[in-house]
């Protein structure tokens, strides 16, 4: 859930394609990800959606752009 009223830091906001890349490509890495490949991120009103492949399968990470936090999701 997000609180309107506690502003998040300008530091964490993702607001362009290449920091939504990044951001995707290291939430894969923490998870334990190896030859992480993302692809373009797309920008929906909400989330950004960042596709990627690893040796592990296909995800999207999916990437709030006001707080930075994401969420990993298996595609294959």
């Amino acid at each position: 859930m997000f609180d309107r009223i506690t502003p998040s830091s300008e530091s964490d906001r993702v607001t362009e394609h290449e920091s939504a890349a990044v951001t995707a490509y290291d939430a894969l890495d923490d998870a334990g990800c190896e030859s992480i490949v993302t692809a373009t991120p797309r920008r929906t009103r909400g989330t950004w959606i960042v596709p990627a492949e690893t040796q592990a399968g296909v995800w999207n990470v999916h990437i709030d752009p006001r707080t930075g936090s994401t969420r990993i999701v298996r595609i294959d």
